[in-house]
């Protein structure tokens, strides 16, 4: 992590926490082995979205440091990678009987949730 910008450093920072506290949720609500199943989905979708979070920082370096001459074709490619690999996630909380659906679309969603938590950071480069 040490090569990761600080910006990105801190939306990993707050997924894990998102993904903690939906998991300890998971534990309040469930209050049984579904618990667990319930948190193998959150963790899982939630190690995509640093996955993703560090694609995206890595397609960013590589725009800025060669803007005109990077094939655009590229970051469509990555793009649409980064949609398949959520919907490889997502077919796996459908099918695989010990990761719970609803705890794998809890932690799709802490991806979204870090960029509004991001506003608590002003001063991240």
């Amino acid at each position: 992590m040490r090569n990761l910008t600080e910006v990105t450093q801190k939306m990993i920072l707050i997924i894990a926490v998102l993904a903690g506290l939906i998991c300890l949720g998971g534990l309040v609500f469930f209050r049984s082995m579904e618990a667990f199943y319930f948190a193998n989905g959150v963790i899982l979708a939630s190690a995509l979205n640093v996955l993703k979070v560090i694609m995206l920082e890595k397609m960013v370096k590589k725009l800025s440091a060669s803007a005109e001459s990077y094939p655009i074709h590229r970051v469509y490619l990555q793009y649409i990678m980064r949609f398949a690999l959520t919907a490889v996630v997502l077919l796996i909380g459908v099918f695989v009987p010990f990761v719970n659906l609803v705890g794998v679309v809890a932690g799709v969603f802490t991806l979204p949730l870090s960029g509004i938590g991001m506003k608590f950071f002003p001063n991240a480069e």
